[in-house]
């Protein structure tokens, strides 16, 4: 693999994204080389863009856009509800359908820097097996499966990358502690939706005595999707207890159910990330996410600044790497070259703070290319 050194960049190098105005060095797939200033010899001339790590879309359910739009004129329950609209498109789309649908969404999510998605799929092992079925490298699909029995779900866990449910009273309790534990046993992944909306939250803590996040600590979740509605002490039980939140702002307001907290998680610094949620809602396209969110972010706090836009950023590259095992590092000396270039473009002119800026207006258009260990995969 032939020696590559891109230069007049501005890198986000480490886990924590810090911005190296300079040049990198690619070699034998991996990067050699990250200095500030221009390199010496031959270069290719990035003209002022920045070189970013992947996307991690860390919610999604992509084959949810075989019904684009659906939700038009229609409450959250509605929508994703037992008996909404959502599962009985599912139901009667036939798997070619789905499949056509579901094809041009990951290709989509590629072209915009997404290189792995954890998707929740309904109808137990045939939906596992249809996304398996679909995607193709160099996404990495991360897959949890759902059932309505009990009894599938070790045969789901087989072909599974983990367990996704819908809410925390999907089944019994008694057996909401089985999923758990055999899905722990198998070493893999357990995510459920929590507090996505005020009546949601409220109904389970009459019928349990508790909230849904007491729920996910007592069942040891690996992560909770939404928690909208979670209060800071809930945040912090999450926190103490290390599991993350997975933010998903723009569905949130689609569904007219609110903005999530982002505010109260930097400020009590838990770990967080952010996914795009129901495809049927949104396009897999995490610029527009993050953009979204931070605007989320600074209409709850103006103080929001450098600082804040660095952590959402990290939240939505380099933080979800160590939840969903994914055979990338961040971009750092000796680590493979995987990374998106991005072009600098009329929007990203004249940025007095690069991840502000980028969080804010880095768009789809600017992607110029995609490495994959050293090699271009997208350009």
């Amino acid at each position: 693999m032939p020696r590559q050194v891109l230069s007049n960049v501005t890198i986000l190098a480490g886990e924590d994204l810090a911005a190296v105005r300079g040049h990198l060095v690619i070699e034998d797939g991996l990067i050699r080389e990250i200095s500030e200033g221009p390199a010496r010899g031959r270069a290719i001339d990035l003209k002022g863009g920045f070189i970013i790590p992947p996307f991690v879309n860390s919610h999604t359910h992509v084959v949810d856009s075989v019904a684009k739009e659906l939700y038009v004129s229609k409450t959250q329950p509605q929508v994703v509800g037992p008996g909404g609209v959502k599962l009985r498109a599912l139901s009667s789309s036939s798997p070619k359908v789905m499949t056509e649908a579901t094809k041009a969404t990951l290709h989509d999510m590629v072209r915009t820097g997404t290189l792995a998605h954890c998707d929740f799929r309904e109808d137990g092992v045939r939906g596992v097996e249809l996304l398996r079925k679909i995607s193709r490298p160099p996404l990495i699909s991360k897959i949890l499966g759902r059932f309505s029995e009990l009894a599938e779900i070790s045969k789901v866990l087989r072909k599974a990358d983990g367990v996704g449910l819908p809410r925390m009273d999907a089944f019994p309790q008694a057996q909401m502690r089985q999923v758990s534990e055999m899905t722990h046993s198998a070493k893999k992944l357990f995510g459920v939706h929590v507090a996505e909306t005020s009546e949601e939250k409220a109904a389970f803590i009459r019928k349990f005595g508790k909230s849904e996040v007491d729920q996910a600590v007592d069942l040891d979740c690996s992560f909770v999707v939404h928690a909208t509605h979670a209060d800071r002490d809930e945040l912090l039980v999450l926190k103490e207890k290390k599991i993350p939140v997975i933010f998903c702002p723009r569905s949130n307001s689609l569904l007219g159910v609110g903005v999530p907290p982002i505010d109260l998680a930097l400020d009590i610094g838990m770990d967080f990330f952010f996914g795009t949620d129901n495809a049927m809602l949104c396009q897999p396209d995490m610029f527009e996410e993050i953009s979204f969110a931070w605007k989320c972010l600074r209409r709850a706090d103006t103080r929001a600044g450098p600082e804040e836009a660095r952590q959402m950023l990290m939240a939505a590259t380099t933080g979800p790497l160590k939840l969903f095992d994914l055979p990338w590092a961040p971009i750092a000396e000796g680590n493979r070259a995987t990374f998106v270039v991005l072009a600098r473009g009329h929007n990203l002119l004249h940025l007095s703070d690069v991840h502000a800026g980028l969080l804010n207006r880095a768009r789809a258009d600017n992607v110029r290319s995609i490495y994959l260990n050293g090699r271009i995969i997208i350009s």
